[in-house]
């Protein structure tokens, strides 16, 4: 029988937990930081820290200040969040946090919306190219 995990309510790391390791981190970052507001992604950082602080591993965490001031705030918290989960995932313990769960579907971003503007844009740059070649062509011609 499987163990039971704790549950807890945080849109944004069951987000985050849910897509990690299955879409690149660039874009993960990028969701998050689109889609949630300051306050949303300091309190998931608590959260992660204090549920980390709660497993009492033998392992050394890397240091992680609890709140960051200053420009770029909000960045560096979301690449803390990302350095503590990447050091579990590489000690093989990320499956010891709780299961974090969402309140909604409409609490958590779509990435489909950012791989559909991607296509968007590369069928925009192809259009693009075809009538320069187009109009280069009308001029060698003239």
């Amino acid at each position: 029988m499987a163990e039971a995990r704790a549950v807890v309510l945080n849109d944004a790391l069951c987000f985050l937990l849910c897509k990690y390791g299955s879409v690149p981190v660039k874009l993960l970052k990028s969701a998050l930081l689109d889609f949630y507001n300051d306050d949303v992604i300091s309190e998931a950082k608590v959260c992660l820290l204090d549920n980390i602080v709660n497993l009492q591993l033998a392992m050394k965490l890397p240091h992680v200040p609890q709140r960051r001031d200053g420009d770029g705030r909000i960045t560096r918290e979301v690449d803390d969040i990302f350095l503590l989960i990447s050091h579990l995932d590489e000690q093989k313990v990320l499956g010891s946090l709780p299961r974090f769960v969402c309140s909604g579907p409409d609490n958590m971003p779509s990435l489909r919306i950012y791989e559909a503007d991607f296509k968007v844009m590369m069928n925009m740059i192809s259009k693009f190219s075809d009538k320069v070649a187009e109009m280069a062509w009308s001029l060698l011609t003239l």
